[in-house]
């Protein structure tokens, strides 16, 4: 079935597609399958052996069972035994899941007959930043030390009385605020003669320092914005566990994608990460009581 802005009465068993908007199950989901790109899936009961797939969009189901839920946001009061991948989860109890997300706050995970919570923590694998802005920051060194020169320059020649005075009656002869007698203009073009190269050397000498002054903003603006972007895509990598009650497991894994939306990676790579069990994941915590607590600057 096909459709836009879907509710459901009655249990729903078969498979749902929707071009956005929202789908809504008041009762129950079960063996079927709801797919909702960029769009919002709301389960009011149970789903069980069911896939909820909203890549972009928003997922929250009261009780899913042996589910698969993709979303970029994720609530789950009660999950038993899914598979979850989003961008950011919220669940209120977890039970023998496989999950993998950037943003995760739990208030209880525990096992399901014996099988822990596996929880994977894909951070986006960054750039050595330092790489890319040492290059930069030794430019913008060179571009300050030219501005201070230049400016050393345009004070020294500022110095000369005599040219602030005759750059002044310029200024104002060139803006027809200023007529001339014919002495003035005779004792003008002696000035002129005198001093127009050295006013044309300060004239070049100011404009060659405000195009590297522009340059230097350019440049500071550059590499505050990759680091703002670097700050932007690591700063929601979290995973937080109020209280555990058996076996969970929480993992890292660093994963080379462009798009800031988790769920948004293309869909084959999904079973690939949750399953994903080789030397490119990175354990942080075994833990069978108590609490997690864990961001990314952890991991520096």
């Amino acid at each position: 079935m096909r459709g836009h802005d879907m509710t459901f009465h009655a249990p729903v068993f078969g498979e749902l597609v929707s071009d956005g908007g929202t789908v809504i199950f008041e009762s129950t989901l079960g063996w079927g399958s709801v797919i909702n790109p960029m769009g919002r899936i709301k389960g009011g009961k149970r789903a069980f052996n069911a896939t909820l797939q909203a890549p972009g969009g928003s997922v929250e189901m009261v009780r899913a069972e042996s589910c698969l839920i993709i979303g970029r946001d994720v609530t789950v009061h009660e999950a038993i035994k899914c598979q979850i991948f989003a961008h950011t989860l919220r669940v209120g109890t977890a039970s023998g899941c496989m999950i993998a997300g950037r943003n995760i706050d739990m208030r209880q995970a525990k096992p399901y007959r014996h099988e822990p919570n596996m929880i994977t923590m894909v951070v986006p694998e960054m750039p050595d930043l330092e790489q890319t802005l040492q290059p930069l920051r030794a430019d913008m060194a060179g571009m300050e030390r030219q501005v201070a020169a230049l400016s050393e320059r345009v004070e020294a020649l500022k110095s000369d009385t005599a040219l602030t005075h005759y750059l002044s009656i310029r200024a104002k002869v060139r803006a027809g605020m200023l007529e001339l007698s014919q002495e003035q203009a005779q004792s003008y073009a002696l000035m002129a003669q005198r001093l127009e190269d050295t006013a044309q050397a300060l004239e070049a000498t100011v404009a060659e320092r405000r195009g590297i002054t522009k340059a230097l903003a350019a440049a500071k603006a550059h590499v505050q914005a990759l680091q703002e972007d670097q700050t932007a895509r690591l700063a929601d990598c979290r995973c937080n566990i109020a209280r555990v009650l058996g076996e969970t497991i929480v993992r890292q894994l660093l994963e080379v994608h462009d798009d800031p939306d988790l769920s948004l990676i293309p869909l084959p790579m999904i079973p690939k990460i949750l399953f994903r069990n080789d030397a490119s994941l990175k354990f942080l915590y075994a833990v069978h009581e108590g609490k997690v607590a864990w961001s990314v600057d952890q991991k520096r």
